[in-house]
């Protein structure tokens, strides 16, 4: 039995901690695209730095961006475009910035990634994870956006858990989910993964029982569980493994995971 639409997470499940796409895994996902199937890469990433990471399998391809609040067809033709106010993003980065505590705002709106005028070690180094240079503005440029698709805030763990509890209350109309330990991903409630998958089964025509989704961490959870075939990264959260099912578990992202699993669809 073979799935026709393939969504796949890109960082911990894709790529490898060398930020590379195996040769195996490469091999395995285009053997699908030949057996006539559709590989469609799910990220929290802005397009570039999905682009990126893909682009080491393909050249053109559909895509989520921004944990579901962007889709691309492979024409580059938006699917889904879904933004929260601009204000309500320059108060996020007003909040942060008080805090004192290391932490670091990005914002996200169409193509362009924004950070903060003296641009934080923590961006930098997601600079060089995703190929891409952020764009460094004032909180008051951020404010004269027409729209915000996501907002990142990068950060000590404990201070994003404390963090969290506190933006939730504040912004009762955007969402708050860790896509790792030192990531806090930003976007209007109702945007997710799996609300993304689900609108883009539909434009495919393809149930989502006959869908395969590969992921490795929380913010990947409702998108495993839209599909008829959830795969989890061995890299995953123990918690997450338990909550989706060891029997859905395969091997880490260093040890060729996507491969392993795709090759029980042949």
């Amino acid at each position: 039995m073979s799935a026709k639409l393939i969504f796949s997470d890109i960082d911990g499940t894709l790529i490898n901690d060398e930020l590379k796409v195996t040769p195996k895994t490469r091999d395995a996902i285009r053997h699908q695209i030949i057996a006539g199937n559709i590989f469609i890469p799910a990220s929290a990433r802005l397009p570039k730095g999905i682009m990126t990471a893909v682009g080491q399998i393909l050249t053109v391809f559909p895509m989520i961006a921004y944990n579901g609040a962007l889709a691309l067809d492979e024409t580059g033709r938006a699917l889904i475009t879904r933004f929260f106010n601009a204000k309500e993003a320059a108060e996020i980065c007003h909040y942060v910035e008080k805090q004192n505590n290391g932490s670091a705002w990005n914002i996200y709106s169409g193509y362009v990634w924004y950070c903060a005028k003296e641009k934080s070690p923590l961006v930098e180094h997601e600079e060089k994870i995703v190929d891409v240079k952020a764009t460094p503005v004032t909180v008051d440029q951020i404010e004269q956006l027409q729209g915000v698709h996501k907002a990142l805030i990068m950060g000590k763990p404990e201070e994003l858990d404390r963090m969290q509890k506190e933006l939730i209350k504040k912004f009762p109309d955007l969402s708050f989910v860790r896509s790792s330990r030192t990531l806090l991903e930003v976007v209007l409630n109702g945007v997710s993964k799996a609300s993304a998958v689900a609108i883009l089964a539909k434009e495919y025509k393809v149930p989502l029982k006959d869908c395969i989704a590969l992921g490795d961490n929380y913010n990947d959870e409702e998108m495993l569980e839209e599909v008829g075939h959830p795969i989890l990264m061995g890299n995953a959260p123990v918690e997450l493994k338990e909550k989706i099912g060891l029997d859905h578990v395969t091997l880490d992202n260093n040890h060729d995971g996507i491969a392993e699993a795709l090759a029980e669809f042949e």
